[in-house]
Order: C-alpha cells, then structure tokens, then sequence
C-alpha cells in the first residue's frame, strides 16, 4: 500500500475508519444517520488516484471535488461531512444548567451554559454567548471514555474540551455546581 492510501484503492475502508473514530464519540451512531447527498470514491485523475468527494443537491445536480490530501484528510473529511448530523439524530431529553461565577468579560456575556443528556446516550455541553452586536453557541460532545475516570481526572479532560477562559465557568463552578455530579453519573 502507498502512503497516501495506506488502507488501499477501495473507498469503504476509509468511510469504516471515519465511522469508527465517530463511533469513539457518539456510540449510538450509525451509517443510516448519514448524510444522504455524500458520496466517496478513489479515482484516477490525470493518472494519479485521488480522494474524490461528490453531493448530490435536491434538484438532482452533482458536485464532484477532488481532494488533495492525504488519507487522514480524508477521512476527517467524511467525519467533517456528517457529525452534526448524527448529533442532530440524538435529541436532548435532560438539562442542567450551570451557574457561573462570572457571567461577563469585557463586552462578551455568557447567556446559557448547561450540560445535557441525550436520548441515545451521552452528555453533550451546550454554551452560548454574545453582546449587543454578535453572538453565537457551541454544543460540546463529551467522549463516554471521560466517564470511566475518576471525577478528579474527569473534570480535567473536560476543561480541557470546554476550556474555562472563553466561557468563564471554570473547575470551581463545576465543582460548586449542587447536583453536577449525580447529574453526570458520578
């Protein structure tokens, strides 16, 4: 096998490995919640294969783009192409809202912070911030893997994923947040 196709010419085994690193993060997902107008191929293009990617549109055109990278582009590529919606496939069914010891920094107010429990399976943390002109939110998925670890080491890797700074709802808050911790499982 090359470098650049270490898994070989045919297109499934890097559509598997993307499924696999998603499965790592959202375990209930499956190929069904894919998006529907991708597709994937390995072609010749002026006789060198490439990672070719194709949408199909509603009123039946099709996009064809040739990648040039490498197979981890590629297949952070497909992830990239269906992650949100596998998340959307997994609707929120609890919440709880995290108090912040700061709700401001500079012009920037934190407006929601909650971490969230979702129907298939998982925790997620859903933040949301803005000032007068501009705003905007993020939803977190957090790796089942963090559950294994003690709390201690748990809130570590999470601040690590959801870093304090922009957010101002630091190790503290998480800690002093009453019911948090059953909330989560711990």
């Amino acid at each position: 096998m090359s470098k650049k196709f270490p898994y070989g010419y045919d297109v499934n085994a890097y559509i598997d490995k993307a499924f696999e690193r998603m499965k790592e993060l959202y375990p209930w997902a499956t190929k069904e919640m894919f998006r529907k107008g991708w597709s994937y191929a390995i072609e010749q293009v002026d006789g060198k294969y490439q990672y070719v990617t194709y949408y199909k549109w509603e009123d039946g055109q099709t996009d064809r783009e040739v990648l040039d990278c490498d197979s981890e582009g590629f297949i952070e590529t497909i992830i990239g192409h269906h992650h949100s919606r596998i998340e959307y496939e997994n609707p929120v069914v609890e919440t709880f809202n995290v108090p912040a010891s700061c709700t401001y920094s500079d012009d920037w107010y934190l407006e929601i912070y909650r971490i969230q429990k979702h129907q298939l399976g998982g925790y997620s943390a859903y933040v949301q911030a803005g000032n007068r002109s501009a705003g905007g939110s993020r939803t977190f998925f957090i790796p089942p893997a963090y559950f294994k670890l003690p709390w201690e080491e748990f809130l570590d890797k999470y601040l690590d994923l959801v870093p304090p700074g922009p957010f101002y709802v630091g190790r503290t808050d998480l800690e002093n947040a009453k019911g948090l911790k059953e909330f989560l499982g711990y």
